[in-house]
């Protein structure tokens, strides 16, 4: 069932130049904080990258916080839109074939679009009060809905009965953070991720590494 999920080439995103002000902004602002870091971006970085000027930056949102937080919800119901998750279709699996499906989904999330995971990496590292807003908008429940199927794995003799913040995070570190070091890994081993070929290979061998260690 996982393996029926692929779709084909990682989706990419559209350009910005045919996005109305805001919506500019907002993409602009995304790839500056992911690549910069929250301090090193100022509201004249991202209307300069955009092409405007740093009033409108502020005339739509006010501060430089305000379009971040713009910035990362709007990244978010993206995600929502590209990447939806049918319920239903998962019903009738077993926890950990369930858990297949979800792991392969967060890493085409992952690989569609990096800046999550890039903006994760550093608010963790600058200890900052966006990262209590970023993991009660947005990471406990990610966490909580692995945490679930690996508890209900392990209940049902599934998956081995490890520390549960670790499992969690094991799977969601490798299926996110691997996708922000694609241009380390163009340069090691000259492949591309975003290539769909690369990217289901990819893919696999998180799958494989992953389960092969859990499951029983």
């Amino acid at each position: 069932m996982a393996r029926a999920q692929k779709s084909g080439a990682v989706p990419r995103k559209t350009g910005s130049s045919r996005r109305d002000p805001r919506e500019r902004l907002l993409a602009i602002a995304c790839d500056l904080f992911a690549q910069r870091g929250y301090d090193a971006v100022s509201t004249g970085d991202i209307a300069k990258a955009a092409g405007l000027t740093q009033s409108m930056v502020h005339y739509y949102f006010g501060s430089k916080e305000n379009i971040w937080e713009a910035a990362i919800e709007n990244l978010m119901r993206d995600f929502g839109r590209r990447f939806p998750l049918d319920v239903k279709e998962l019903q009738d699996l077993d926890p950990l074939s369930r858990l297949k499906v979800l792991t392969r989904r967060f890493i085409r999330m992952s690989a569609g679009d990096p800046n999550f995971s890039r903006i994760i990496i550093h608010e963790n590292l600058s200890h900052s009060e966006r990262l209590a807003w970023l993991v009660d908008r947005f990471v406990a429940r990610a966490f909580a809905e692995f945490d679930q199927l690996i508890g209900e794995g392990v209940e049902a003799g599934q998956i081995k009965d490890l520390p549960l913040f670790a499992a969690s995070n094991t799977i969601i570190s490798a299926s996110a953070f691997t996708f922000c070091l694609g241009p380390m890994l163009q340069q090691v081993h000259g492949v591309d991720l975003q290539k769909p070929e690369v990217f289901e290979a990819l893919a696999d061998s998180i799958i494989e590494i992953v389960f092969s260690g859990i499951a029983r």
